[in-house]
C-alpha cells in the first residue's frame, strides 16, 4: 500500500463484545471521507459477527498462539502501511501484532487504561477520562482527526449480513419473544441459576417464548442446561447450535435480552433491541448497554461497598468477588422485565 494515500488502520482482535463497541470509531473513520481507505485488522470471528462493512476494508488475521501463526501474520502484515494506526486494544497479543504493521503514527489509550505496557506501542494517547468504552474509541477518532460531532453511536453500516427471515421463525404469532444469554466470559459475573430458573418460568407464564443463548464451551452448556430443567416446550436451548451471525440474527429479532456482564448486551444494544442487564461486578458506566441503562440492574455501589478491594469511587474498580451477583434479586429483574414487556405491542405483529 502506498503512502501517497491517506491510510488509517484500526487493530482491535477480541472480545467479540469490545469489537461491537469498536462499530461506530469505524463509521466515524468512515464517514467523515478524511482517508482514502479505512482498514480493519482483526479476527475472522470478529468479521462474521459485524459482517461486511461499507468503506472499511478488513485483514484477516489469526491470534498468535504459535510461532506458525506468528510467521502466517507477518506476511500477511509486512507489506502493509499506514498513515495512522489506531491500537484499539491494550493486550500483549494486540501489542506483538502491532510491531508488524508500519505506522507514521500509533494512537492509543492514556496510561492509566493502557494496560500490558500499552504505552510502549504506541506514540499518541487519548486523554484519560471516566467514560464508556463506546466514547474511549471514539476519542481516538477524534485524535485521528476525526468526529461526528456526537457521542450518539453510529451501526448504519454494519450488521448487513444478517439472516432476519431466519430468526423470525423462532416467533409463535402474538407472543413476546424474548432472550437470556446467561453465561458471560468470567464466573463472578455471572447471576445465580436459580434467579433464571424463576425468570423462565415466569416469562413463560407471561405468555413469552423463552430463547437460552449460550456457546460451546462446558461449563456454560451446563449452566444453561440447568436453567432451563424441567421447563416446558416454550423455552428453547440453542446453546453452541448458532454460528455468530445466527446469533446476532436472533438477537436483533428478539424483543428483549437478559444477560450480565456480556458481549451480548453490545451487540443487542447495537441492533436496537432492549436489554436488561445484569451489573454487580463492573461498572455498568462503562461496560454496559451504551446510552440504554435504564433497564439494567446496578449493584456496583453495593458490591464495591460489600466487597470491594480497592478505592470506592474509581470509575474502572472492579469486584473480584462471586458473592456480588447475588445482590441482584430475581423481583427486581422481573419488575424490569415486566416493564419493558408492558411497552410491547405483539397484537401488532
Amino acid at each position: 500500500m502506498s503512502l501517497e494515500k491517506n491510510t488509517i488502520g484500526v487493530l482491535r482482535l477480541s472480545a467479540l463484545g469490545d469489537a461491537v463497541l469498536v462499530v461506530p470509531m469505524i463509521h466515524d473513520l468512515i464517514n467523515a471521507k478524511v482517508f482514502d481507505e479505512v482498514t480493519w485488522i482483526t479476527t475472522s470471528q470478529v468479521h462474521e459477527l459485524i459482517g461486511p462493512i461499507k468503506g472499511c476494508r478488513y485483514i484477516i488475521i489469526e491470534k498468535i498462539n504459535s510461532l506458525g501463526s506468528a510467521l502466517k501474520n507477518w506476511q500477511k502484515l509486512r507489506a502493509e502501511s499506514f498513515d495512522k494506526l489506531i491500537v484499539a486494544q491494550a493486550s500483549f497479543s494486540a501489542h506483538a501484532i502491532s510491531l508488524m504493521i508500519s505506522a507514521r503514527s500509533r494512537i492509543g489509550f492514556d496510561q492509566r487504561r493502557g494496560k500490558d505496557l500499552h504505552g510502549l506501542f504506541v506514540n499518541q494517547k487519548i486523554e484519560y477520562r471516566d467514560e464508556h468504552f463506546i466514547e474511549a474509541y471514539l476519542s481516538m477518532a477524534k485524535l485521528a482527526g476525526v468526529s461526528s460531532g456526537t457521542n450518539k453511536p453510529d451501526y448504519s453500516l454494519a450488521f448487513k449480513h444478517l439472516d432476519k427471515d431466519w430468526a423470525q421463525s423462532y416467533r409463535v404469532e402474538r407472543r413476546p419473544l424474548v432472550a437470556l444469554n446467561p453465561h458471560p466470559s468470567k464466573e463472578e459475573r455471572r447471576w445465580i441459576c436459580s434467579g433464571y430458573r424463576s425468570l423462565v418460568s415466569s416469562l413463560v407464564q407471561r405468555g413469552c417464548r423463552v430463547l437460552i443463548l449460550g456457546g460451546t464451551g462446558v461449563i456454560e452448556y451446563k449452566l444453561n442446561q440447568e436453567i432451563l430443567e424441567g421447563s416446558s416446550e416454550d423455552a428453547l436451548n440453542l446453546t453452541g447450535s448458532l454460528s455468530l451471525m445466527q446469533w446476532a440474527s436472533i438477537l436483533s429479532e428478539v424483543d428483549l435480552l437478559v444477560a450480565p456482564d456480556t458481549g451480548a448486551i453490545h451487540l443487542a444494544n447495537a441492533l436496537g433491541t432492549p436489554v436488561v442487564g445484569l451489573f454487580a461486578v463492573a461498572n455498568p458506566y462503562l461496560t454496559g448497554p451504551y446510552h440504554k441503562l435504564e433497564h439494567s440492574i446496578n449493584k456496583y455501589p453495593d458490591a464495591i461497598r460489600n466487597f470491594g478491594e480497592g478505592n470506592a469511587t474509581d470509575f474502572h474498580d472492579r469486584v473480584h468477588d462471586s458473592r456480588a451477583m447475588g445482590l441482584i434479586k430475581f423481583n427486581e429483574v422481573w419488575d424490569k422485565v415486566s416493564e419493558l414487556l408492558d411497552l410491547l405491542k405483539v397484537d401488532e405483529r
